[in-house]
C-alpha cells in the first residue's frame, strides 16, 4: 500500500537520470507551468514567481542593426546601455551569474 509522505531534503539532491513531477513544480520560488505551451510561445514570468507560456512581443527595435542577424540568431538585451544587441552566437560577456536562470 502506498502511502502518501512529504519529505525534507536537507543537503540537496541528485537525479542521474530523469525525475517526472505529476502537479505543480515549485523550486526558488519560481512556479513552473504544468502543462506545455503552443508552438513558438515562451516561457516568461509574472514578475511575481510564476512562470507561464505566452507570445514574445518585443515592441521598438528600431536601435537595433538587424542587417547582419542571420537565420535563428540572437537579440541580446544590454542592461546598462537598455538596447537590444543582433548577435549570431554567444560570447563570454553575454552570460553573467547574476542568480537567474540560463
Amino acid at each position: 500500500m502506498a502511502v502518501k509522505q512529504n519529505f525534507v531534503v536537507k543537503a540537496g539532491i541528485e537525479i542521474a537520470d530523469s525525475a517526472t513531477v505529476g502537479g505543480v513544480f515549485k523550486a526558488s520560488g519560481i512556479q513552473y507551468p504544468t502543462e506545455d505551451g503552443n508552438n513558438n510561445e515562451v516561457i516568461k514570468t509574472n514578475g511575481s514567481g510564476t512562470l507561464s507560456f505566452g507570445t514574445l512581443r518585443i515592441r521598438d527595435l528600431s536601435d537595433v542593426d538587424l542587417s547582419t542577424l542571420q537565420q535563428e540568431g540572437l537579440l541580446i538585451f544590454d542592461s546598462a546601455t537598455n538596447t537590444f544587441q543582433a548577435r549570431n552566437e554567444l560570447i563570454g560577456q553575454d552570460i553573467n551569474s547574476d542568480g537567474g536562470f540560463y
